[in-house]
């Protein structure tokens, strides 16, 4: 996850500058473009946060000149290919990346800056700016995630193709060999950007570190321009695969952005460096400043203070030190406790000698989560009252009517933290902020209203899930699980899913995967090849085993093997338990022996039908489905693919990807009741309708 950092500090002269600027020229430019963040939300529309396309603004003009970004990748590693899977111009491109050879193949990695024509287009969604790819031929794997945040690495978003290139249609209308219209995301300059002297909106690719400030200073523009063109909100946070438009003044050169960035160039009007406030608007802040400052030798003072205060900050460290693995609780002398961070009330922090955060500066704590006092959390939670409890160590709480989570813990949370600071999908639950406090540590996370998958399971539990609903839930946590081991940086595996680490929230419901306290980023892993010689497989191996009982995979248990097969293992016993409504350890046993054995026979004995493995398989599902919800068909898939993710040797089992892939198609299956239904023709040994 990449953040919005501190901004340099500013001298008074220019600080006194600033606020001339602010009292008689007018303040700063008005927002652009709302920032899009639910990438992964496939089946929403977002039209709010502009995730169908940028929206032409009144007063914009009708088409534009423009750059996009995209790094070289296989098998799009030349200018050549890099310019036929985009639509632009081989020979345009070229030129814009300081006259590159077309053909000669880039290092993995590299930036490229990509000339194009952006264009105010009609879509069925409404009107938006939009560059049009060359159509894009559908691949056999395929899915509308993995062609918008993979193949065009986020220079368009699934919810725009499922509108245009599908016509709105659900996305198990992707065909293989399809011919798909990308639209690429660009947008105009507004007429209040072009006054300012902007030519271009670069539409630029978010990667893995990226932050406002650091994109900024790639573009030689102050990060305050970007913030306002994007609509970005305090505590900023930006995300891969997420595209931020950049307004330069001339055409950027391609050699800024392979670089390293320098420190980022003085804030534009309105920006200055300033003690944390609960105000977002820094605008507003200077606004107040300038009309209690009168004289020219206040407002110096004024800025000498702030400059001084950045100074000290600078000076304290980059790293957020505790005594129980983080941020240090500290007593302020007079009774009253601190902010958990170390922080005071002039918004300096102080630093002990244990130092577990190591790897996280104070910027990226600051900017990524907030750092909750103890007293906030109190509020939030009546006192921590019987109430407000939800289970476990975990209290519902509000935040200014917002709903959240709060978990208090007593164990070591900075590799926890780490890791879910730096995720950002629709199935996982988000960390908001956290607090220590007398050696505790209180997690704040996003909060799920519909409580735990396991107990929705349970028997006599009020409205069971129904089968459609169960299949989302499914997918949901496959997708989950894919994101992790698929697209975060570095790949991580969960190792703890189960039931009861699946949270249901809003509509449908929703699936969302909790509980990163035993995640692993996989980082320095050894590659394997898996028993079919498919493909690569990075692992670990660890001597500290957790897990829950039941899901825990056999390699993991018995050698400490870490990798994403092992998260698979334990995503098919959930969907397992989705199938029969069984809990986990009633299902698995004494786990002496195989506990999936005769699921395995069953499976084996699917293709030859028969009334008494229908009757099995009927018998396997759980009672409290409503009756007719499931065909006979879906249940023999989801039985199928269970089989194959329990499977002992973890090179048997399908990677995360595939069991996406395999409920999507699950999920179209049509709903035929068991008595209404007509006999099968697997009972005559043909197999129709049971092969994958």
């Amino acid at each position: 996850m990449a953040s919005f950092h501190n901004l340099p500090s500013v001298s008074s002269s220019m600080l006194f500058f600033v606020l001339f600027f602010v009292l008689f020229a007018g303040g700063r430019v008005q927002a652009q473009q709302p920032y899009g963040t639910e990438i992964a939300d496939c089946s929403n529309p977002h039209n709010a946060s502009g995730l169908l396309g940028y929206f032409c603004g009144a007063g914009s003009a009708p088409s534009c000149p423009t750059f996009l970004t995209f790094s070289a990748r296989a098998p799009y590693t030349t200018l050549a290919s890099i310019a036929a899977l985009l639509g632009a111009d081989a020979a345009s491109l070229a030129s814009a990346n300081n006259g590159a050879s077309t053909e000669e193949p880039l290092a993995d990695g590299t930036r490229v800056l990509v000339p194009a024509t952006c264009a105010c287009t009609s879509t069925p969604g409404g009107r938006f700016y939009q560059r049009n790819a060359s159509a894009y031929v559908v691949r056999p794997d395929d899915s509308l995630f993995i062609i918008a945040n993979n193949t065009f690495q986020g220079l368009t978003s699934c919810q725009a193709l499922q509108a245009q290139g599908l016509g709105a249609a659900p996305a198990t209308g992707l065909l293989a060999g399809q011919s798909l219209p990308v639209p690429l995301r660009c947008a105009c300059p507004s007429a209040a950007q072009a006054a300012a002297g902007a030519r271009f909106l670069v539409s630029y690719l978010v990667d893995f570190g990226d932050d406002v400030g650091a994109v900024a200073a790639r573009f030689g523009v102050h990060a305050q321009a970007i913030v306002d063109a994007n609509e970005l909100q305090s505590p900023f946070t930006i995300y891969p695969f997420t595209t931020l438009l950049v307004p330069v003044s001339a055409q950027p050169n391609a050699s800024s952005i392979q670089t390293p960035p320098s420190p980022s160039p003085p804030p534009a009007a309105g920006v200055a460096p300033a003690p944390a406030t609960k105000s977002g608007s820094h605008v507003g802040v200077y606004i107040g400043v300038a009309v209690a400052v009168v004289a020219v030798a206040g407002i110096a003072s004024a800025g000498a203070f702030l400059a001084l205060k950045a100074r000290r900050r600078r000076r304290a460290g980059a790293v957020l030190a505790a005594d129980v693995g983080g941020l240090n609780a500290k007593e302020d002398g007079k009774g009253n406790d601190a902010t958990p961070s170390g922080f005071t009330g002039g918004g300096e922090f102080s630093l002990s000698t244990n130092e577990a955060f190591s790897s996280i500066s104070v910027t990226d704590i600051k900017s990524s989560l907030k750092v909750y006092t103890y007293a906030e959390l109190k509020a939030a939670t009546d006192d921590f009252s019987p109430g407000r409890h939800i289970g476990g160590s975990v209290y519902r709480a509000a935040f200014g009517g917002d709903a959240a989570a709060v978990e208090v813990v007593d164990r070591n949370v900075a590799a926890e933290v780490e890791i879910m600071r730096k995720i950002n999908h629709l199935n996982l639950i988000r960390l908001i902020g956290l607090c220590h406090h007398h050696g505790r540590w209180y997690l704040v996370t996003e909060y799920a209203e519909h409580g735990a998958l396991r107990d929705r399971l349970l028997a006599g539990a009020a409205a069971p899930l129904s089968w459609a609903q169960r299949v989302k839930v499914a997918l949901d946590v496959a997708e989950g699980l894919r994101y992790l081991h698929e697209y975060a940086r570095p790949p991580c595996v969960h190792m703890d899913v189960s039931s009861g680490s699946v949270l249901l929230a809003g509509d449908g419901p929703r699936a969302k995967l909790r509980g990163f306290a035993a995640a692993r980023a996989i980082t320095g892993a050894t590659a394997g090849v898996d028993a079919e010689g498919a493909g690569e497989v990075l692992f670990t191996m660890t001597s500290r085993i957790a897990g829950t009982r039941g899901y825990i995979a056999p390699e993991y248990l018995e050698h400490g093997v870490v990798s994403p097969k092992a998260d698979v293992y334990s995503l098919g016993v959930v969907l397992l338990e989705l199938l029969t409504g069984r809990d986990a350890e009633d299902l698995v046993g004494d786990g002496v022996a195989d506990p999936f054995a005769s699921l395995r026979e069953l499976a084996e004995e699917l293709d030859g039908g028969g009334d008494a493995v229908l009757q099995r398989l009927e018998e396997l599902v759980d009672p409290a489905l409503p009756a007719g919800s499931c065909s006979q068909d879906a249940v023999v898939m989801m039985v199928r693919l269970i089989e194959r993710c329990v499977r002992r040797e973890p090179g048997g089992r399908p990677s995360t990807g595939e069991v996406a892939q395999r409920l999507l198609k699950l999920s179209g299956v049509s709903v035929v009741s068991w008595q209404n239904s007509p006999e099968s023709p697997r009972s005559s040994g043909s197999g129709k309708g049971l092969m994958y």
